[in-house]
């Protein structure tokens, strides 16, 4: 009879076991969920300035050193990854056949720090156990400007700009008060792929990773402005050749897939373990418009041979009026039907104690509580956090402390 009783009782365990909600398994399994803090250039500009000599930009030894404290905050936090710019705004953070030197490196853009950053940090990153994503804002050039002259001389978008060669001149576009590379230029598709390749073939990187900076928001005027001329140019070939011309959101659309099926490939040829992922913003009825952005999320959370993961910035509390977390959360999952795409969630730690709404005010648990959350789902594989800096705000240490207890 005892034997047969203890027979029940592990067949009942193992039942539960197997009828366990999804969401308890995610939960238990935390330890294989990616828990990744972005470090931004703005991270790297508040830190610029040497504090003993004043001077901007970065020696070797001070790099070293700004890195060291980072990578070990992040690892006592128990996160697992990083995700670091290392091509902010056209430049890099690394010694580029294709882009100048980041000013957020050596205090002035095209300047040679005399070191090269990106293979310090992965290879820290490493040392820590995390795994390092170079994060890449692939068509921005300026923010806040569209004067070529804050350029450096080498680079190659203010080569293009100021060109005899008036066609060169397209390769770069002017939009509100900043600089773009133009997504239908073969050109800058061009660039940007081969940069993504030098990443990948020479330094020992985790992922490439790209944010929500893709055509910027163009209005009702959308389809006369930006790269309406290219446009033009698609539509007179489709009539000459007799083939069926796209709607100008649809090409643009087109424009920006071309570019992330290259670089998948490219990730892909150079180690097969390399993942390849997007972080849009997560306003989906925005995503969507035909004004503003044409990144295919669509196609990207529903086909293979496009990305590894999507991370939707879910940067909202549960009462936001257009976009609750919850709610939205909820939606995104509804466009995930490509299993083999994983699903990270951008957590918004910069707005805990904020004045955004009642609850990021007031509820210290809403960051745990989106964690919570989003485990239940079941279909959540991890976490993006913004930003690092933001983990040791006086304004954010509740709401951090109560996520560290969900994480850890």
């Amino acid at each position: 009879m005892k034997f047969l009783n203890k027979c029940v009782c592990i067949i009942l365990v193992l039942v539960n076991i197997i009828l366990m909600p999804l969401g308890n398994v995610k939960a238990a399994e935390s330890n294989d969920e990616l828990h990744a803090v972005w470090i931004s250039y703005l991270e790297f500009n508040d830190r610029l300035k040497d504090p003993d000599t004043g001077e901007l930009g970065f020696t070797k030894e001070r790099f070293q050193s700004v890195i060291d404290e980072m990578f070990d905050r992040v690892k006592e936090l128990g996160m697992n990854a990083v995700i670091v710019h290392v091509r902010p705004f056209g430049d890099a953070f690394y010694p580029s056949r294709y882009f100048p030197w980041s000013k957020y490196i050596s205090g002035t853009q095209g300047k040679d720090p005399g070191f090269d950053p990106l293979d310090y940090m992965v290879k820290a990153a490493h040392d820590r156990d995390l795994k390092f994503h170079a994060w890449i804002n692939p068509y921005r050039v300026t923010s806040g400007t569209t004067d070529v002259n804050t350029l450096s001389k080498d680079n190659r978008a203010r080569k293009w700009m100021t060109s005899k060669d008036k066609e060169q001149h397209r390769r770069v576009l002017s939009y509100g008060d900043s600089l773009y590379y133009n997504p239908s230029e073969d050109w800058v598709r061009h660039i940007i792929r081969n940069g993504v390749k030098e990443i990948v073939q020479n330094y020992d990187v985790d992922g490439i990773h790209f944010d929500d900076y893709f055509y910027p928001v163009l209005g009702t005027n959308y389809a006369k402005n930006f790269d309406a001329p290219e446009y033009k140019k698609y539509v007179d070939w489709a009539k000459k050749y007799g083939a069926k011309a796209m709607s100008i959101q649809d090409w643009r659309r087109d424009n920006v897939n071309r570019l992330i099926r290259n670089v998948y490939k490219i990730v892909k040829s150079a180690n097969e373990d390399i993942v390849f992922g997007i972080s849009p913003g997560g306003f989906l009825d925005y995503l969507l418009m035909d004004d503003r952005y044409y990144c295919d999320i669509k196609t990207w959370l529903s086909k293979p041979g496009y990305v590894d993961y999507i991370a939707p910035q879910l940067y909202w509390s549960f009462e936001h009026s257009k976009f609750p977390y919850d709610k939205t959360l909820d939606r995104w999952l509804k466009l995930h039907t490509n299993k083999d795409v994983k699903m990270y969630i951008g957590i918004a730690v910069y707005k805990a104690g904020s004045n955004e709404d009642s609850q990021w005010k007031s509820d210290t648990k809403i960051l745990s509580k989106q964690i919570n959350y989003a485990r239940k789902t079941g279909e959540v594989d991890g976490f993006m956090y913004f930003r690092h800096d933001f983990f040791f705000k006086s304004a954010t240490k509740k709401g951090v402390n109560n996520l560290l207890k969900v994480i850890r």
